[in-house]
Order: structure tokens, then C-alpha cells, then sequence
């Protein structure tokens, strides 16, 4: 079979029933993504706010996830990974519920708020869960496969927030401008967050042993203190103020900037995500011919020239090819990120670095975000794809300074065992 087809199939079928059981979880999770994704920028823009309080809700949403980062990762660590994915899917629907239903903007920056909340403990829980329901050799293929699947489903879900708006405005008489058909197809994603319940009851999980207060503490200084956990953390602050300076913004830039239709918008994401699932696939078969290290630097570096041009270009449709382009060749490699952070540190460890790593990526993102609004608000939509080239060209570089030694010795001694 081509590109070691049959090897890849045959690690994906040794995935444990937990590790099955999670996909279906980040399925239905991911549809919801996929909605939020297209229409929720549109929908606060539609309430007769503007760039720069978007800025400050999505701000909102990072730092909250941020702050909770390291206490999630101490409450992951002491009911379990299971029961803290489903407190986060409670207050991840609550939360939407809220920033669906009010307008007033004080309460749509506290459900913001929440919804960080909730984002903080579904992330600091899933990696090690994914580490821990699973062996080194497919590992990796389930980090892949982990992220095809929230692909697969945000296509869909990137479909239906896109087409929606307009079925319901039809449907109800109203002009595509009013707030109503947004609400509605938003109110619909709700269903998604409801169903990843059944896949986490199915879940068996052996209590963790919990350790003392003090214990912990030392477990949480103990990382931090650790030169590799460091290096990950400044990585990725330097991921964060790019990512926030451009990524919320996409779907805002494309209809105000490029006269994009909410449809075109939600075509455009969709494809992205599909054309990223082939990359995802691919990303087990890449890494194990050049390495997690390398990969990860050469795809962020080649992702660059492609947000150049999305900056710079006024045709839609070379804007279009240039973000999906952008989008697979930036994230194909999450996977790979992922599963070298959790290798590198022992299995007690693994949720605290989860919890640090999302706390830097959250905190920058929240503040370059919130700057990239207040650009935005002006009118400035160059200077943060620009800032953005420059930190994500730093990130690779040091990326492949920092690890490659390491997973060159890493890789030496899985050998020898």
C-alpha cells in the first residue's frame, strides 16, 4: 500500500477502547468548533459591536484559559481525566449558552470568561489522556487521527455554520443581515456539546492516587524549573502572539476586507479543514521518515510565504487557496507537537506541562488578540499579519535549536531498550 498505508491502518486498530471512545468525544466537540467557528465573530459584529470588543471577548476566552490552566491541571490530576473532560463539557454548555441567548456586552465577557474555563480543562486533560491510552508506537497515529477527526467534524460543522444563516433567514422571512438566523444556527450547535456526554459515560478510567497538597506543589515546581518545560513554554508564547494576531480575525478579514460572503467564508474553512485531514494522515508517515523536530520546524517555516500572500492579495480566491495552504501546512504538525511534549517528561508530569504550555499559548494569545482588535478597529489589518511572519519564523527556528538533540537521544534510547 502506498506511503505505508497498511502499517498506518494496523496501528490505528490497536487504538484501545478508551482511546476510541475520546475520538467520538472530540467528534462531536469539534462540530460544535466548527459552527462557533464560522458564525460567532459574524454574530457579534450583527449586535452592533466592533472589532476591538471582540478583541476583548476572545480575549477574554484565552486568558480565562490561561489563568485556569494550572489549576485544571491539579483538579485533572485529582478526579481524573474523564470526570474533567465532562465538568468541561457542563460549563463549555453553559457558557454557550449564555453567549448565545444575552447581548449585554458584561455578560458576554463573563460567559467568555467560562467558555476559557472550559477550553483550559478539555485541553490540560487531553493530551495526557491520549498519552495514557496508548503505547509509544501508536501514539503518535493516535495524536493524528485525534486531530483528523476534529477536522473532519469542524468541515461539517464549518458547512453548516456557513449555509445555515441563510436557510433560517429565508425560512423566517428575515434579511440575511438581522441577528435571528445567527442565533438560531448557533442555538443548534448546542446539540453537539450535549451528545459528547455519551462517549465519556462509556469511558473507563482507574482512580488516580491523589497526592497531598504539598506533594503536588513540588510535583508543579519540580516542572517548572525544568529547562526542556521552559523551552516549550517560550515556543509556545511565541505561537500565541501570532496565532492571536490573525486567527480570530480570519472569518472578520475575509467579509470585511475581501467582500466575502458568509457562505464563501464557511466554503473556504471547510475546504481548509478537508484538505488539512490529507495532511494529518500524512503527518505519522512524515515524522517517522524526518523526525518530529524537523517536521515541525519545516512546516511552520513553509506556512509563512502563504500568509504573506493572504495579506497582500485582494482576490478572494488567492486568498482562499493561500489560507487553506496556510492552514494545513501550520497545523498539520499540532499532532507531532503534542506527542514529543508528552514524551519528553515523565507520565506524573505530563498534565502540569499541558497545563503550562496552554497557559503561555493562552496568555499571549489573549493579549496579541486584544491588540490585533485595536489594529483591526483602526482600520490596520497589514501590520498584524506581519508581526505575525516574524514570530512564527522565530518559533521554528528555535524549535529545531532547542529539540532536536533531544529527540535524536530520545529516539537513541527507545532503540537500545
Amino acid at each position: 500500500m502506498p506511503f505505508g498505508l497498511s502499517s498506518y491502518l494496523s496501528r490505528v486498530r490497536q487504538f484501545t477502547p478508551n482511546a476510541r471512545k475520546f475520538l467520538a468525544f472530540q467528534f462531536f466537540l469539534a462540530l460544535n468548533t466548527g459552527i462557533y467557528g464560522v458564525i460567532f465573530n459574524l454574530y457579534v459584529l450583527k449586535l452592533g459591536y466592533h472589532e476591538d470588543f471582540l478583541g476583548v471577548l476572545l480575549g477574554a476566552v484565552y486568558v480565562s484559559t490561561g489563568i485556569f490552566s494550572v489549576p485544571a491541571a491539579m483538579l485533572c490530576d485529582r478526579i481524573g481525566r474523564r470526570r474533567t473532560l465532562m465538568v468541561a463539557s457542563g460549563i463549555l454548555a453553559l457558557a454557550l449558552a449564555l453567549m448565545y441567548t444575552i447581548t449585554a456586552g458584561e455578560m458576554l465577557i463573563l460567559a467568555s470568561v467560562l467558555y476559557g474555563i472550559a477550553s483550559g480543562l478539555t485541553v490540560v486533560a487531553s493530551a495526557p489522556f491520549m498519552a495514557e491510552n496508548s503505547t509509544r508506537e501508536e501514539r503518535m497515529h493516535l495524536f493524528s487521527m485525534s486531530s483528523v477527526v476534529n477536522m473532519s467534524s469542524g468541515v461539517l460543522g464549518s458547512l453548516v455554520g456557513g449555509l445555515l444563516p441563510g436557510v433560517f433567514a429565508m425560512a423566517l422571512g428575515m434579511g440575511i443581515a438581522t441577528v435571528l438566523p445567527f442565533r438560531y444556527t448557533l442555538y443548534l450547535s448546542l446539540a453537539s456539546v450535549l451528545l459528547t456526554f455519551v462517549p465519556l459515560l462509556l469511558i473507563s478510567e482507574k482512580d488516580r492516587p491523589a497526592l497531598a497538597r504539598l506533594e503536588r506543589l513540588r510535583l508543579v515546581a519540580r516542572v517548572v524549573r525544568n529547562r526542556n518545560v521552559q523551552r516549550l513554554v517560550f515556543v509556545n508564547v511565541l505561537i500565541g502572539i501570532g496565532a492571536g494576531m490573525i486567527v480570530p480575525f480570519f472569518n472578520v478579514y475575509f467579509h470585511k476586507v475581501l467582500a466575502a460572503s458568509e457562505g464563501q467564508i464557511g466554503v473556504i474553512f471547510a475546504i481548509g479543514q478537508v484538505v488539512m485531514v490529507f495532511g494529518l494522515l500524512l503527518i505519522p508517515v512524515i515524522t517517522e521518515r524526518f523526525g518530529k523536530v524537523r517536521t515541525i520546524a519545516l512546516t511552520e517555516l513553509l506556512s509563512i510565504p502563504f500568509l504573506v500572500l493572504i495579506a497582500f492579495t485582494m482576490n478572494i480566491y488567492v486568498a482562499g487557496f493561500a489560507y487553506i495552504m496556510r492552514m494545513m501546512l501550520m497545523n498539520m504538525a499540532n499532532p507531532a507537537i503534542t506527542s514529543f511534549n508528552m514524551e519528553i517528561v515523565a507520565g506524573e508530569e505530563r498534565a502540569t506541562v499541558s497545563s503550562l504550555t496552554q497557559m503561555g499559548w493562552n496568555i499571549f494569545l489573549a493579549l496579541s488578540t486584544f491588540l490585533s482588535g485595536l489594529m483591526m478597529a483602526q482600520s490596520n489589518y497589514l501590520l498584524p499579519y506581519m508581526i505575525t511572519c516574524v514570530v512564527y519564523f522565530v518559533a521554528a527556528v528555535a524549535y529545531y535549536v532547542f529539540f532536536l538533540r533531544i529527540e535524536r537521544a530520545e529516539a537513541a534510547s527507545f532503540s537500545t531498550v
